[in-house]
């Protein structure tokens, strides 16, 4: 057992029962789970204009909007995507092509339950989409607007709001404390393991643990990365 595999293990090396992960995920807001819903039906399809509603719908639900870079985005009345200082726009351009391509990739070579994506991953594949969605990660960290630049934190939620199916949101507390490092690579790699570590473990699958239908493992992840953050 790896020493990072903390998250769905305790520190003696037992997996934590699926009853256990069960009540984290129920305990979580309903909120989180709606949204996790919503972004991944419409990353599903993606374009800019799911890019963008995604984005904003995550921001400003994640509570990333009332300052910093993200400032103001939002889903108008309308159904408009407000982004007064295109931080979204800028986004997209930064990087729109490249998260477009390693969809395709993604549709082109993961079959079966979506919500499973990153346990179907071959070898070679596990290593070219982690490979990739760190480089998204790096470039989007380069974004800047006139209320400041993306985050970590920021970034690798705009990632989770596009691809659900393989990437997670980390915030503060995590890469140092829970993760200890800054590296999205190994953050990746580390959950896709344990995961898979788990499942072989106990014989259960991950999603099985959570009776509400959490749209992707990385979303049942997060609920208990969250959890293993020191209080």
């Amino acid at each position: 057992m790896g020493q990072s595999f903390r998250i769905l293990f305790y520190e003696n090396g037992d997996p934590i029962d699926p009853r256990c992960i069960c009540r984290f995920v129920c305990a979580f807001p309903k909120r989180y789970r709606k949204v996790v819903e919503t972004i991944t039906e419409r990353s599903s399809k993606l374009d800019e204009k799911a890019f963008q509603f995604n984005v904003a719908t995550l921001m400003s639900s994640f509570k990333m909007t009332r300052k910093g870079a993200f400032h103001g985005v939002k889903i108008g009345k309308s159904g408009e995507i407000v982004d007064p200082y295109n931080v979204v726009s800028s986004c997209w351009s930064k990087a729109g092509e490249k998260i477009l391509m390693l969809k395709r990739y993604l549709n082109e070579n993961v079959s079966g339950d979506r919500r499973r994506t990153i346990t179907r991953l071959s070898a070679t594949s596990k290593q070219y989409v982690i490979e990739k969605t760190a480089e998204l990660f790096e470039e989007l960290c380069k974004v800047s607007v006139e209320t400041g630049r993306v985050s970590p934190v920021g970034v690798s939620k705009i990632l989770f709001a596009t691809l659900p199916e393989v990437a997670l949101p980390v915030d503060n507390l995590e890469w140092t404390r829970v993760f200890g490092t800054k590296d999205y690579r190994k953050v990746l790699l580390t959950m896709i393991d344990e995961i898979t570590a788990w499942e072989n473990k106990t014989g259960k699958q991950l999603e099985a643990s959570d009776p509400n239908g959490m749209a992707t493992l990385p979303s049942i992840y997060n609920v208990m990365a969250m959890a293993s953050r020191p209080l």
